[in-house]
């Protein structure tokens, strides 16, 4: 579960519970407040034991009003004729008259004591000449008590909240924790060399998002770890060979070995030949470890203009090595008017490296009168820029693997190379976040065909 959508269930939670909470106490308190249904109560119980006794006291009217959930404070029983037969009242002792105007202005009130609530029912309705029943009741709820209800409910309404969202953030924050304490195990692991340790991510889908980017961080550092030991491997080859040539015709050179003149010119040629090498190699490592920092220089291309500049540069350059060149735009891309599919987000310095660097391996590859076909397409997957020349072309089995840094298959095209050629297209077309493919010449002729795919 998302974090978020525990916080949303925690405020979700605060927010009914208030809802809730005055919903119930508010729903059970409406019946208590109506004093029609115990003042009912309270007359049939007062009529029940005078028609049981044939008389009533004080104390039985009190008795019947707390059962009946009345709280009767003071009370009379009159007799039709207004005599007053029975009376807690102060003012109105038993014996004396009351007349109805002393009901309308009841000589009753004291100072200082609330204005009476009286009422005057008849004992009992299916008597013709009932008795009258004048009681005073009581306030359901006194000024202390409304005081004390409403501290108590505004506790318990506080309480609940509390206890409501300290339940829920203590789950959030047990879960979150718990995730925490295992990525920090796990990273623990990573960190101390055990690149092949799986993080593994537990509780919200954040913390488990997290993990997977970690364990691709991982990864791609154990890749990286492991190419660069592959290179180090590679350079370290590369150069030992050349490294010892020219040792060793440096030390016949000073040993005087050479028989002649022309011997001491051939090893002094090779010498050259070899550090040039060496040269090359130094430079290209240098090209490959500073392609990262291009990243940021990106900006929008025109892809057409971009490909015919291209084609005229190549084309020279293939009749001076006494190459054939092609280079082929689909028509909606070189259209002036297709400014929208023609626009491209790359760095062009970096962009032309990498074609450059598949141009001049096909030029390097293929024979006189060679043929190398440089074309820009749109197809279903985006735009495609493919490198196609008819040399002695890459075995199915070395073709995975033409890209590493280094790689020498068993009839590899790169036997006069260094092997960093097409390692540094991958690594441009990986900065851009395109992909580049090798594959044999669709078309079943001799030769490769190098794709990139633009998306």
């Amino acid at each position: 579960m998302r974090l978020r959508t525990q916080f949303a269930i925690l405020t979700a939670a605060v927010t009914l519970f208030p809802l809730l909470f005055s919903l119930l106490y508010f729903s059970g308190q409406s019946m208590p407040r109506d004093p029609r249904i115990p003042t009912r109560r309270f007359i049939e119980t007062v009529a029940g034991i005078m028609k049981e006794r044939g008389s009533l006291s004080i104390d039985d009217i009190k008795r019947a009003g707390e059962a009946s959930g009345l709280p009767v404070l003071d009370a009379a029983l009159i007799a039709p004729d207004g005599v007053v037969l029975l009376s807690s009242f102060r003012d109105l002792p038993a014996g004396t008259t009351m007349q109805f105007v002393d009901f309308v202005k009841p000589p009753l009130m004291m100072p200082g004591k609330p204005r009476p609530e009286l009422r005057l029912l008849p004992v009992d309705e299916t008597m013709d000449r009932s008795p009258l029943l004048l009681f005073d009741v009581q306030p359901f709820w006194t000024k202390q008590d409304v005081r004390y209800r409403s501290f108590v409910l505004v506790a318990s309404f506080a309480l609940g909240i509390f206890i409501i969202a300290g339940v829920i953030s203590l789950l959030i924050v047990r879960s979150t924790g718990k995730a925490i304490r295992k990525l920090e195990e796990d990273t623990a692991i990573v960190a101390a060399g055990r690149l092949d340790h799986e993080v593994t991510g537990t509780g919200s889908v954040e913390m488990r998002s997290l993990a997977a980017r970690i364990n691709h961080m991982r990864i791609a550092l154990r890749d990286m770890i492991t190419r660069r030991m592959n290179m180090l491997i590679g350079v370290s080859h590369d150069l030992k060979t050349p490294i010892a040539l020219i040792q060793g015709y440096a030390d016949a050179l000073a040993d005087n070995l050479d028989a002649d003149e022309e011997t001491r010119l051939r090893y002094i040629r090779i010498i050259r030949d070899k550090a040039g090498q060496l040269e090359d190699l130094v430079s290209d490592l240098i090209e490959f470890m500073k392609i990262g920092e291009h990243s940021d220089a990106m900006e929008e291309t025109d892809i057409g203009t971009f490909m015919l500049a291209l084609g005229r540069r190549f084309d020279e350059d293939a009749r001076l090595l006494g190459k054939r060149f092609v280079c082929t735009i689909a028509p909606e891309l070189a259209h002036p008017d297709a400014q929208s599919a023609r626009r491209v987000v790359m760095n062009r310095l970096l962009a032309e490296r990498a074609i450059e660097n598949l141009i001049s391996n096909s030029f390097r590859y293929t024979g006189p009168d060679g043929l190398i076909e440089l074309a820009c397409a749109r197809e279903e997957g985006g735009l495609v820029i493919s490198v196609t020349d008819n040399g002695p072309g890459v075995p199915p089995s070395d073709l995975p693997f033409i890209f590493d840094a280094f790689y020498r298959g068993s009839h590899s095209r790169q036997e006069s190379g260094h092997g960093l050629g097409l390692t540094i297209v991958k690594a441009i077309a990986d900065l851009h976040g395109w992909k580049v493919e090798a594959r044999s010449r669709p078309d079943g002729a001799s030769g490769l065909q190098v794709r990139l795919l633009l998306g």
